[in-house]
Formats: structure tokens, sequence, C-alpha cells
């Protein structure tokens, strides 16, 4: 019998509505497998050591994966490539919440509240070291157009700002009125306000913000990232934010991660960070079930997936 191994908690009732559905499964908690079943395993619902394990031996029966996340990046992409084992993220379910964290990121330095907390925290003055400004008009370059990068054109459109989707050709994009190849963007990183980060992580946008392309700027853009930490160079971000290249940034996601109490981004009054949170979401196991679910009903009825399927040769 074939074996599901949950590494994801369920809620009771949808453990017990696979159960119900697939009377020849097994559903397993990863806690309670053990070695002797290893090799039953199909699918892995979530993340787990136990992956590294399964791919290495040669009598491995893993087909399907499904993880929690929309990145993939931290996983052996190539080994799970070469075995022929399906995976699925969740990208799409986290869009909405990241894309009004980068939106909220904006709103509090144009309209001073950012300044308003280190005004109140330090000087307790009536008083601000800023004026204030709104987004109508400002110009937002993007970088990725999927889901995510979608979700804030669409809500930033909506305020007036003038939105610009960087993807890998410059091809059309819902919710972007233009877009601009990657390798194309020098006139707009002369004229952006706002920059954010959107991009999964591959070998190819690995550092991709790093010293040479902030040297472009020309607008002393906010950069935000809630993309990936390694995407930014954090050095040459510090760099940049010195010598006047950026003006604030907002970070989400940090190399390193977690960032050090010590590191000196902390102490940055034009820095905001925040702990990898901009995509939680309520409900979120619910959301995440649902994807797993209509996966595994497709991947039992004839080995292919319905959702939010990975190319393992892209890295997303």
């Amino acid at each position: 019998m074939p074996i599901a191994v949950m590494v994801q908690a369920m809620k009771p009732e949808q453990r017990q509505q696979l159960e119900t559905q697939y009377p020849d499964w097994r559903f397993v908690d990863v806690a309670d497998l053990q070695p002797e079943e290893f090799d039953q395993v199909e699918v892995m619902y979530g993340k787990h050591p136990l992956l590294k394990r399964l791919l290495a031996r040669p009598t491995n029966h893993l087909r399907f994966l499904q993880v929690i996340s929309a990145g993939v990046d931290s996983l052996p992409l190539a080994t799970l490539q070469k075995q022929g084992v399906l995976v699925a993220n969740t990208s799409g379910i986290h869009a909405d919440a990241i894309g009004e964290s980068a939106l909220a990121a904006m709103l509090t330095v144009v309209r001073g509240y950012h300044a308003a907390l280190i005004n109140q925290r330090t000087q307790r003055a009536w008083t601000l070291p800023m004026t204030t400004s709104t987004l109508t008009g400002q110009q937002l370059l993007i970088y990725g157009t999927g889901q995510l990068g979608q979700s804030l054109a669409a809500k930033a459109t909506a305020l007036g700002m003038r939105v610009v989707g960087v993807n890998t050709t410059g091809h059309p994009a819902t919710a972007f009125p233009t877009t601009v190849a990657i390798n194309a963007t020098a006139a707009v990183l002369k004229t952006a306000n706002f920059i954010v980060n959107a991009l999964p992580l591959t070998p190819t946008t690995h550092h991709f913000f790093n010293q040479q392309w902030f040297r472009q700027l020309g607008a002393r853009p906010m950069v935000i990232n809630v993309g990936r930490g390694p995407a930014i160079v954090t050095a040459d971000l510090v760099r940049a934010l010195d010598t006047g290249l950026v003006s604030y940034a907002a970070l989400d996601v940090t190399e390193p991660e977690p960032l050090p109490a010590d590191h000196p981004l902390w102490q940055r009054d034009d820095v905001l960070i925040t702990p990898h949170v901009s995509g939680q979401i309520a409900h979120f196991r619910v959301a995440v079930f649902s994807i797993f679910a209509t996966n595994f009903a497709q991947y039992v009825q004839d080995g292919t997936l319905a959702r939010n399927q990975v190319d393992l040769s892209k890295g997303y």
C-alpha cells in the first residue's frame, strides 16, 4: 500500500477527508514513519530532512512532493528532476498579503509614518524631518510579473501609480500596463521611485541586485525586497544607502537570515525590517490543503498535477 507522508500539520477533518476518499493509501505523520516503510513513500506533503534520505535510496519510490512555500530554491532540484519527482508549490496564496505588505512599506514612508515613529521614539517634537507625499503619479518598478507581482501591480495601479513590470523577455503580463525585459531596464531604473523584488531565487537572480545594478539608479528610489534575501548583495545595499543611491529599503527577507542582532541594518533609520512575515495569511492550512488535495486527486487519477507544478529546470 503506498504511503503519503504528512509533514505539514492537518486539521482533523482534512485528514479524515483523505482517508475516506483514498482507502488504498496510508497517510502517515512523518514522526511515525518507520525506516522499513521508506520505500513505500510515494507522496510527501511538506518539506522535511527525510526527503534527502529518500532520494539517496536506490529503491526510492517518491513521485510527488507538495511543498508549502512559493520558493523551492532550497530543494535539490536537479536530483528531483533526475528521479522524476513532481513538485508543486503554493505560489499565489500569499500574493495579496505580500502585495499589501509592499504597499504598506511604501505608504509608511511617503505618508511620514516611519519618520513619525522615529520622531516619537527620540525627539518627541511636533514636526517631521520630511515633507509627506503620495503614491499617486509615482513610478513603481516590479521585478517579477507572476502572481505576486500581478497582485501588487493591480493594487498600485488603483492608487494611481505608474507601474512597470520586469520579466525575462518583456512579454505582456496581467495587471501590468508596461513590461520590459530584465536585460533592458536602463531607462526605467533612472526614473523609478519604488523598486520591488518579487523574483524567485535562481542562479540568475542570486545577487542580481548588486553594486553594478545600484549604480544605474537615478531617482533615489525606495527598494523593497519581498522575494528572496540572497537576491540582494547586503553590503552593496548598505553602500547604496550610504551614498544616497537608495533613499529607503524595506526588507522582509535578508541575507543572512535571520539577520544577526548586531547587524548594522538594524541601526538605520532609512531601513524597515520585518522577519519574513509579509506572506502570512489567516487560514493558512486551509489554503495550502486546497492545493495539495487537488493535486493529490489528480496524481492518483493519472500521475500528473493539476496546480502549481514547478518547472524543475527553471526553479519556479
